[in-house]
C-alpha cells in the first residue's frame, strides 16, 4: 500500500447494494437509412448502446439505394414486400410490451397511429423545423406520446407554439469523426485524385440535393469567391428522387452559367465522408431551413471552420470555428466571410465530449407497476462519510411513515449503511450496473415512474446524474436537492459539455428545481422558487464518565482535504510541544481519490501522539471520553461530526464554515474560530481545553441540550415529511424554462 495502512484507505465494496435488473431492449423506428442528418443520429445513438452490451432493436420502413451501415450489434427489422400498414402491425404484436416506448424517427403519423392502436406508446422525434415536419404535434395525446423530442431548442418552440400540449425536450447531437477527418496523407491524396491543387481552397457541402440544402445557392458563392482566390466546390450528395434530380439538373446548369463547371466536384454520396473533412479546408452550408445539422457539427469536430445560414438551430451550436450568417445573406456575402479564411496546413480534431447516450432516457419512464412510491432518494454511494449517515439517519427515521427507496449510483466502500437500511427494511438498489451517468438516470427515472413517485430528492448525487434526470423526469414529478451547499453548486458548474447536449445548465436546473433543501440558513444559494432549511438531526448518546486522565482530542470523518486535517495536525505539533501527553485520535478513511493528500498527512509525523483509527461508522469511539472534538472545514453544511461530538457531551473547537457556525456557540457549547482559522489559532483553543476541564466538560453539556432542543432525529424527520407529504404533485404542465417567472428571485 506504498506506506498507507490497509484500514485507512476504503475499498470499492461492489455488492453491498442489490443492482437492479438489465435495462430492456431499445426498440426504435426510422423512416430509412438514408444518408441524412437524422439517420446519422439514430446510428450513433444506437452503435453507442449496443457496444455497452445492451439489446437493440431498430425497424426500418422503407429501403434506399445509399444507406448507412449497421454496426454490429443492432438487430434490424426490415419491412420486405409487405405494405407499410402490415409493417406496423406486425411491429406492434412483436412490440406488444406497452410498457416500453419507442423511439420514432422521421416516421409520420399515420405509421404511429396503427402502434397507438395497439397501446403502444412512442416518442416522436422532431428533426427539422416546421418547414419540414412529417408530423403534428398538435395532434398527439399523453396516453400514447408521453414525451416528444425536438433537435433543438428553437424546434422545441416551434412544436409548443404550434399547440403541442405534451412535454417536449431539446438534444443537440454532437457527432465524432474519426481519425482520417484529420490525416494529412488522405488529404493530399483526395485532393490529387480530383485534380484540386495544394494551394486551392476547397469549399465542402455536404447533403442530398434538396431544395432545402439549396446546393444553387452554394454555386453562386463559389463563383463570387472564386473572383478573390483560386477556390473550387465540392458537394458530396446525391439525389434520392425525381425532385432531387431537378435540384441537381439546377446546380449544374446554374456553375455552367456562371462559368465555375471547371471548379465544381460532384463525388455523390460517399462513405466514409470522415476523408473528406480532411480535403476541405471549410464548409458552407447554405440551407434554406434546418433543424441542427449533422454535417455542420461533423465539419467542426473535424476542427474545421464552417460558415452556414443562421436558421432553425444553428444559432445553439457554441462554437468559436461556426460563422453564422442570416439566411437572406447575399453569396457575396458568404464569399466574403470564406475568403478571409486559409488554405488549412494543421488538421487538428476538436476533442470535445460528445453524449449519444443521452436519447435513451427520452424512452425510460415506465408505466405504474410494482411497489408504489411515494418518494426516490438518490445518492453517489453510502460510504461512511457525513451525508451518508445523513441519509441513513432520516431513513431509519421515517421507514414505515413513508413509501421511498434510496437509488445509490456508484460503488460504497462501506458495508455499515446498506446494512442498516436493510434492517430497516428500507428498498435499497443499484440504478445501473455502472455508475455511468446514463444509466443511472434510467434506472432512476425507470423506477420513479413505474412506481408512481411524487418526489425525487437528490442527496449528494453525481452533478450529471442531477441534471439529467431533472431533465428528463415527468414535469409533474417534483425535484427536490438535499445536496450539501457551495460544493453542489460549484458542482453543476462542471458538466457545461453535458448541459449544451440536453439545452440544459445550472440556470435551468434551479428553475425546474421545486424545493433546494438547505442545512443552515444559506444566503448563497442560488435563486429558487422555493428553499427551506432543515438541519440534520443526531440520536442523542450516553456521555462517557468523567474526563480523561491526559489531554485526549478526536478528528472524526473522512480524510480529505477539505477537512482541513493538516492545520489541525500543524495546530497539535505546537500542543504537544507544550503538552507531551496530549493525544490525537482520528477517526476516518480516505477515499481511494485522496491517497496522495492521505499519505502527505501521515508523513507529517508526530510519532505515537496521533492515532489513526480508520473508519467506524458505529460511532462506538463517542463513548470514550475525550477533552475536545476538533472539526475543521470548507463549504460546510449541518456537519454530523459537529452534532455527534454535542450528542455525546463533548465540547467542540471549530471554524465558523457554514452550518457550523449556527451550531458551535463560542464560549457556550465550544470553541468558534474564524473561517480561514489558522494552526496557531487552533492550538491556542486545544490548550484553553486542556487546561481546563471543568469548562471543557460545561461546553459538552450544554452542546448536548442543544442537540435534544433543537437537532433530534424527529425534528429532522418532521422537516422533510412536511415537504415530501404536503402538496400534490403538480398537474401536468409544458416544462418550458424561459416562462417560469423567476427572474426576480435572489437568495434569501
Amino acid at each position: 500500500m506504498g506506506g498507507v495502512p490497509v484500514h485507512l484507505l476504503a475499498r470499492p465494496l461492489p455488492d453491498v447494494v442489490t443492482r437492479g435488473v438489465p435495462a430492456p431492449a431499445l426498440r426504435v423506428i426510422v423512416a430509412s437509412l438514408a444518408r441524412g442528418g437524422a439517420e446519422r443520429i439514430v446510428i450513433d445513438w444506437l452503435s453507442a448502446e449496443a457496444r455497452r452490451g445492451r439489446r437493440v432493436e431498430l425497424a426500418i420502413c422503407h429501403r434506399r439505394r445509399f444507406e448507412f451501415g449497421l454496426p454490429a450489434g443492432i438487430v434490424a427489422i426490415r419491412r420486405g414486400r409487405e405494405s407499410i400498414e402490415d409493417f406496423a402491425d406486425s411491429l406492434a404484436m412483436r412490440w406488444r410490451e406497452r410498457d416500453i416506448a419507442i423511439s420514432a424517427h422521421l416516421v409520420p403519423d399515420g405509421f404511429l397511429a396503427r402502434l397507438w392502436a395497439a397501446n403502444l406508446r412512442t416518442v416522436p422525434v422532431l428533426h427539422n423545423t416546421r418547414e419540414g415536419w412529417r408530423n403534428d404535434p398538435a395532434s398527439w395525446r399523453p396516453r400514447n406520446v408521453p414525451l416528444a423530442v425536438a433537435c433543438a431548442a428553437s424546434v422545441r418552440g416551434q412544436a409548443i407554439s404550434a399547440g403541442c400540449r405534451l412535454p417536449v425536450v431539446a438534444l443537440r447531437h454532437r457527432p465524432a469523426v474519426g481519425a482520417k477527418a484529420t490525416d494529412a496523407s488522405i488529404r493530399r491524396r483526395i485532393r490529387a485524385e480530383w485534380n484540386i491543387g495544394p494551394a486551392t481552397f476547397v469549399v465542402g457541402v455536404v447533403g442530398a440535393f434538396k431544395a432545402q440544402k439549396d446546393h444553387a445557392r452554394a454555386v453562386e458563392v463559389l463563383a463570387a469567391l472564386r473572383r478573390d482566390r483560386d477556390a473550387c466546390l465540392v458537394i458530396l450528395g446525391g439525389a434520392l428522387d425525381e425532385a432531387g434530380l431537378r435540384e441537381l439538373d439546377r446546380v449544374a446548369s446554374r456553375a455552367a452559367a456562371l462559368g465555375v463547371a471547371g471548379a465544381l466536384r460532384l463525388p455523390g454520396f460517399v462513405d466514409p465522408v470522415e476523408p473528406w473533412y480532411a480535403a476541405f479546408d471549410a464548409l458552407l452550408n447554405v440551407s434554406r431551413h434546418e433543424g441542427l445539422s449533422i454535417a455542420t457539427q461533423e465539419a467542426l469536430a473535424a476542427g474545421m471552420p464552417v460558415v452556414a445560414t443562421d436558421v432553425g438551430g444553428q444559432g445553439e451550436i457554441d462554437h468559436a470555428g461556426l460563422h453564422l450568417l442570416s439566411a437572406s445573406a447575399s453569396p457575396a456575402t458568404f464569399a466574403r466571410r470564406l475568403a478571409a479564411m486559409p488554405v488549412r496546413a494543421i488538421l487538428a480534431p476538436d476533442t470535445r465530449p460528445r453524449f449519444p447516450r443521452a436519447w435513451t432516457l427520452t424512452t425510460c419512464w415506465r408505466s405504474r407497476s410494482g411497489t408504489a412510491l411515494d418518494t426516490v432518494f438518490v445518492t453517489a454511494n453510502l460510504n461512511a462519510g457525513g451525508a451518508q449517515r445523513s441519509l441513513a439517519n432520516l431513513a431509519g427515521a421515517i421507514a414505515g411513515r413513508h413509501r421511498f427507496a434510496v437509488a445509490v449510483c456508484g460503488e460504497s466502500t462501506h458495508p455499515a449503511f446498506p446494512a442498516r437500511l436493510a434492517a430497516a427494511g428500507v428498498e435499497c438498489f443499484r440504478p445501473g450496473a455502472t455508475s455511468d451517468p446514463f444509466e443511472a438516470c434510467e434506472g432512476i427515472l425507470a423506477r420513479a415512474t413505474a412506481g408512481g413517485a411524487r418526489n425525487l430528492c437528490f442527496w449528494n448525487a453525481d452533478p450529471r446524474v442531477k441534471l439529467l434526470a431533472a431533465r428528463f423526469a415527468p414535469a409533474g414529478m417534483r425535484i427536490i436537492d438535499a445536496s450539501p451547499g457551495a460544493y453542489a453548486y460549484e458542482e453543476l458548474d462542471t458538466a457545461r459539455d453535458l448541459c449544451g447536449t440536453i439545452a440544459f445548465g445550472p440556470h435551468d436546473y434551479y428553475r425546474r428545481l421545486d424545493i433546494l433543501v438547505t442545512k443552515f440558513r444559506d444566503r448563497a444559494h442560488p435563486p429558487c422558487r422555493r428553499v427551506e432549511v432543515i438541519p440534520n438531526g443526531v440520536a442523542l448518546r450516553v456521555p462517557a464518565v468523567g474526563a480523561p486522565a491526559a489531554p485526549r482530542f478526536l478528528v472524526s470523518g473522512r480524510i480529505a482535504p477539505s477537512k482541513r486535517l493538516a492545520t489541525i495536525l500543524e495546530a497539535f505539533a505546537e500542543l504537544a510541544s507544550r503538552r507531551p501527553d496530549a493525544r490525537l485520535e482520528i477517526v476516518g478513511q480516505a477515499e481511494p481519490r485522496h491517497r496522495d493528500h492521505l499519505e502527505s498527512l501521515i508523513a507529517m509525523g508526530t510519532g505515537s501522539a496521533v492515532t489513526y483509527r480508520g473508519a467506524q461508522p458505529d460511532l462506538g469511539f463517542l463513548e470514550e471520553a475525550f477533552t475536545a472534538a476538533v472539526v475543521l472545514g470548507t463549504h460546510q453544511g449541518c456537519p454530523n461530526a459537529v452534532l455527534e461530538a454535542m450528542a455525546s457531551a463533548i465540547a467542540v473547537i471549530a471554524n465558523a464554515s457554514g452550518g457550523t457556525g449556527e451550531l458551535v456557540r463560542d464560549g457556550e457549547t465550544g470553541w468558534l474560530l474564524p473561517e480561514a482559522c489558522t494552526a496557531g489559532a487552533l492550538a491556542r483553543a486545544m490548550e484553553e481545553a486542556a487546561s481546563d476541564a471543568s469548562r471543557a466538560g460545561r461546553f459538552g453539556r450544554a452542546g448536548r441540550d442543544r442537540v435534544a432542543r433543537h437537532h433530534s432525529l424527529e425534528a429532522m424527520a418532521a422537516g422533510y415529511l412536511r415537504l415530501f407529504d404536503a402538496e400534490p404533485a403538480r398537474a401536468f404542465e409544458i416544462q418550458d424554462t424561459a416562462d417560469h417567472g423567476l427572474e426576480e428571485l435572489r437568495p434569501a
